[in-house]
């Protein structure tokens, strides 16, 4: 795999516009909130090399995605339990069969199928255990200025049994490996540290918004309730780095409440079936969804987004073929 294609030609696809206009064929089926947080984290990779893996293949409709919006210079590996996910083997795209939360096949996978990756996403089994285990495993395995991102991390209990082990692990573990951790509703995305050859610099942009600056939390609270569309910037030399176990398990406790509310299904029911047809939304949203659509924690300094306007946290299904998610 060549480590850069000058002047690739691609769709010019945003992610939300890809799937948005994904009528039919396979199914895929993400949060909006997450396609817009790919935009921002991946798109201007589009055109170059990139080895990218998907845990949970399912429908085989997000495999599309990748290679559509990011453009043809993509290779793909997927991973899934299912072994009807094989079919959606072609030219530059392979699915390996095996267990998220198996350490050993981590080892045998990044041995026998790819050796380095530039982006992993998790669309797994969701549990506590499963997503731990595939943010650990591949952290060897990232690319400088690699991406992890880890979806649908949705309920308050996952702040014990997920997000306290991954604060202990980036700052006790990955000391000065890590860049930066990315909260979203019901998505973290951890970046390494680095930049590999060939590749654009893919650092946020906050400069559209108003910046407000504060020195702890107390303030900071304040400061998102009364400047919606801003970027609140908590920065205090005293407290030290703020990627260490302790500042980070502070941040996830304090902002947990993102990954709150209910769920609310149309068809009801349709969430725990095949249907073709279905929407998930969070109704009522918490008061931190209403507030806040994402945190960003770097070494010196956490910035929070707050929304313009009370946002919409759904997921409407597309496509209209559909793996059973009960079982094969």
């Amino acid at each position: 795999m060549s480590s850069l294609v000058k002047d690739a030609s691609v769709n010019g696809l945003s992610f939300r516009g890809w799937y948005d206009g994904h009528a039919t064929g396979r199914g895929i089926w993400k949060w909006e909130n997450s396609l817009d947080a790919y935009q921002r984290h991946f798109g201007i990779l589009a055109g170059h090399s990139l080895a990218i893996s998907e845990v949970g293949v399912q429908s085989g409709g997000s495999l599309l995605m990748w290679q559509e919006v990011l453009g043809p210079y993509v290779w793909l590996y997927g991973l899934d339990i299912n072994p009807k996910c094989k079919a959606f083997e072609g030219p530059q795209v392979s699915v390996t069969l095996g267990d998220q939360a198996d350490a050993t096949m981590w080892a045998n996978f990044f041995q026998n199928v790819v050796s380095v990756l530039d982006i992993l996403v998790d669309d797994g089994g969701h549990q506590a255990h499963q997503m731990f285990q595939t943010l650990v495993s591949p952290w060897p395995h990232l690319q400088p200025g690699g991406q992890i991102a880890i979806e649908d991390i949705h309920g308050a209990h996952y702040l014990d049994s997920f997000f306290k082990p991954v604060a202990f692990h980036i700052g006790a573990q990955w000391s000065g490996t890590v860049d930066s951790v990315h909260v979203y509703p019901f998505l973290l995305i951890v970046k390494k540290v680095g930049q590999r050859e060939g590749l654009p610099a893919n650092e946020l942009d906050f400069s559209h918004l108003k910046a407000v600056q504060v020195v702890d939390l107390p303030t900071l609270g304040t400061a998102m309730q009364h400047n919606p569309g801003s970027q609140i910037i908590l920065q205090n030399p005293s407290w030290g780095p703020f990627l260490t176990s302790d500042a980070l398990t502070n941040f996830f406790s304090y902002f947990n409440d993102l990954h709150g509310g209910a769920f609310a299904d149309w068809p009801t029911g349709c969430r725990t079936t095949s249907a073709a047809v279905c929407t998930n939304a969070i109704s009522p949203l918490t008061t931190t969804q209403q507030l806040v659509t994402g945190i960003h924690v770097y070494s010196d300094r956490l910035v929070v987004e707050t929304a313009v306007v009370q946002p919409v946290i759904h997921a409407v299904r597309q496509g209209t073929e559909w793996n059973d998610y009960a079982g094969f």
